[in-house]
């Protein structure tokens, strides 16, 4: 498996990225070197006491649940967690068109989600037509990754509630971590530069891009408005 994200301004770095952009819930994967305590009085690898990585101006936000921080030791009891969960699915038109792709130490992998805000939904209602269905609705996994089936951004592949998963700073995902995934979103880059952007940058632009389609904004300049190859899971 590869190595999990292991630079400390990283991790902070994703949580203020995360709260900016109005993560719900952060849900990492082994990392006991990390504190997520906004206390820091949970211990890390030898339970004993450290001092927090919460950014001091999450702190207050986190201990009155405005977002929440959920720890697992293996990536299946994520998984599981994250398919347990209520899906804010908000476009049925695009019900049927979802890309589908696709040892591990406890500690290669974190995933983010947010929640549609509800002109999101209201939007949505106005254009869609409710239908009955006997299929619950999970919220789909979808790896920041470049991949051969990786969707591009820049299309808003959205519908629902998403839990996005980050890998690490250099290897990228592991191949465990994409087998767990329902799809892939992909960041265009239009320089050459680099191969590839920071973690914690990667997350915010697509954080960012969330957000804006989450809001409705009909942007004439931009292909959100296809209803091709959007991310949703039904099961």
């Amino acid at each position: 498996p590869c190595p999990p994200i292991s630079k400390r301004q990283n991790i902070k770095n994703l949580l203020q990225i995360s709260a900016a952009y109005g993560c719900t819930s952060i849900f990492v994967v082994g990392q006991r070197k990390f504190e997520f305590d906004p206390d820091g009085t949970s211990g890390g690898t030898h339970r004993t006491p450290m001092s927090t990585d919460i950014p001091p101006a999450l702190q207050n936000g986190i201990r009155k649940g405005t977002m929440t921080i959920v720890r697992f030791d293996k990536l299946e009891e994520c998984v599981e967690h994250i398919k347990s969960l209520p899906c804010d699915h908000v476009d049925d038109d695009v019900d049927d068109d979802v890309a589908d792709d696709g040892d591990d130490d406890g500690e290669n992998a974190g995933a983010s989600t947010t929640t549609p805000p509800p002109n999101a939904k209201a939007k949505a209602k106005a254009t869609t037509t409710t239908t009955t269905t006997t299929r619950r609705r999970t919220i789909p996994i979808i790896g920041v990754e470049i991949d051969d089936a990786a969707l591009n951004l820049e299309r808003e592949p959205f519908a629902s509630s998403v839990a996005f998963m980050m890998g690490n700073e250099g290897s990228g995902m592991s191949s465990k971590q994409m087998a767990a995934c329902d799809g892939f979103i992909r960041i265009s880059q239009y320089g050459g530069g680099t191969a590839s952007l920071n973690v914690s940058v990667a997350a915010g632009v697509v954080l960012h891009r969330y957000f804006h389609w989450s809001r409705g904004v009909d942007d004439s300049n931009s292909n959100s408005s296809s209803t091709t190859g959007r991310y949703c899971d039904d099961v």
